[in-house]
C-alpha cells in the first residue's frame, strides 16, 4: 500500500460551518442590501399605459378572440389578403349614410 505525501490542505466542511471571505465583495455587498431592503420595479409611463389598453380590450364585450387568432396567423403567414375596393366603399358608404 502507499500513502499520497499531497501537501495540499483538505476542503473539510463541518456541519453548520460555511466557508466565508473575511470581506464582503461590493457586490456581495449589493445583495445583501437589496435582500435587506427589498427590490423595487419602477414602471415607465409607456408601460402602465400598455397595461390600461390591454385591461380595456379585455373588457371589451366586442372582441372576438377567435377572428383575432385567425387574422394574426394569415398575416404571420403572409396569406392575408386587404381588398382595397371593399374598404374604399365602406368608407365611402359611411361617410354618405349620414347625408342622405
Amino acid at each position: 500500500m502507499k500513502i499520497d505525501t499531497n501537501t495540499q490542505p483538505l476542503n473539510v466542511k463541518k456541519p453548520g460551518f460555511q466557508n466565508q471571505p473575511d470581506k464582503p465583495t461590493a457586490a456581495q455587498a449589493e445583495e445583501s442590501q437589496a435582500v435587506q431592503t427589498g427590490d423595487k420595479v419602477v414602471l415607465s409611463d409607456r408601460s402602465k399605459l400598455i397595461a390600461k389598453a390591454g385591461e380595456l380590450v379585455s373588457l371589451a364585450p366586442d372582441v372576438r378572440s377567435e377572428k383575432v387568432a385567425d387574422l394574426t396567423a394569415r398575416i404571420a403567414a403572409g396569406t392575408y389578403k386587404v381588398d382595397a375596393r371593399a374598404v374604399a366603399d365602406s368608407i365611402v358608404q359611411k361617410k354618405f349614410d349620414g347625408l342622405l
